[in-house]
């Protein structure tokens, strides 16, 4: 059986102002390094989206940079055919501005309005592709709410059709350990205070692997139960 395939995004997006000026999120991406690294580790092809962060590219990753949330777009829905799961760490802008302005905008008396548009929800593009060759394909998203907000966290999990979410706060970005909230859907939160990114990935790579297994049993029984009953048929 071949192994499986991860899609992970990672890093911020940035949104054009002009060709100086731009939006972005604080994130380092290196929670999405670290379950690349784990997967690969774990003997998978592993792709990573990465946003304009200085990071190391673990061996093994397949690299893909991006820079806006439509750019991360495209990318996730050109990979995303081909892949058993997806981890989408990328913190993304969900607006961008309607006009990039051409050269750098000058100063001026006055304030400036800026007139925002939503970027594409690319996790919730995802999930409405999520039938594959061999099954569900698997979705893991994170949830930053400013209080750990878990029932908000649920709320996403649930719109979007995730597998597992992770529940996180903003006192979480940079840095090499958190306070995490495991929700799987229809179970019971899991609170991991202090835990590592490492730890995290690897438990999260530990998670999918089980999925995949199960559903690519799951996919291969029902092929064979088709099979037969077009035998008896015949």
């Amino acid at each position: 059986m071949n192994p499986p395939v991860l899609l992970v995004t990672a890093g911020p997006s940035r949104e054009a102002i002009d060709d100086v000026r731009f939006l972005s999120n604080g994130s380092s991406g290196r929670m999405g390094i670290e379950v690349a690294r784990k997967g690969v580790e774990a003997g998978w092809e592993v792709h990573l989206a990465l946003g304009p962060v200085e990071a190391e590219i673990p061996e093994g990753v397949h690299h893909h940079p991006f820079v806006s949330a439509c750019d991360l777009e495209e990318v996730t829905s050109r990979l995303w055919p081909q892949a058993d799961a997806l981890v989408a760490t990328a913190a993304v802008c969900d607006y961008r501005p309607q006009e990039r302005i051409s050269g750098k905008k000058k100063k001026e008396p006055g304030d400036w309005n800026l007139t925002m548009v939503r970027n594409p929800d690319i996790l919730l593009n995802r999930s409405q592709e999520r039938d594959g060759p061999m099954g569900q394909r698997i979705l893991v998203g994170f949830a930053l709410e400013a209080d750990s907000d878990e029932e908000e966290a649920r709320r996403k999990a649930v719109k979007k059709n995730l597998d597992l979410v992770l529940c996180n706060s903003p006192g979480n970005l940079g840095v090499a350990t958190g306070d995490y909230i495991w929700i799987e859907p229809g179970q019971p939160s899991v609170h991991l205070p202090g835990i590592s990114k490492e730890m995290l990935a690897a438990r999260m790579v530990e998670f999918i692997g089980t999925q995949v297994t199960l559903r690519r049993g799951h996919h291969a029984s029902m092929g064979n139960d088709e099979s037969e009953s077009q035998q008896a048929k015949s």
